[in-house]
């Protein structure tokens, strides 16, 4: 019986691919609605550039609602 030199053997190789689905995009309609609103907010146009990070935060809690009491 051969034996296999372990050490020549990528761990890689030993995983097994995972099944990859012949489309991909939103499954329901709530992806669907998350997938626009996303697609709609990356083709807007240029980004906004802030000072800091705490503005960048307060200007992102400030539209989400229910964050904020």
């Amino acid at each position: 019986m051969t034996s296999l030199d372990l050490k020549s053997i990528d761990p890689a190789d030993l995983i097994p691919l995972p099944e990859v689905p012949d489309s991909y995009g939103p499954r329901d309609e709530e992806e669907r609605r998350v997938h626009t609103l996303v697609k709609e907010a990356l083709d807007s146009g240029p980004g906004k550039n802030y000072a800091s990070v705490a503005d960048f935060l307060a200007e992102l809690r400030a539209g989400i609602p229910g964050l904020n009491p």
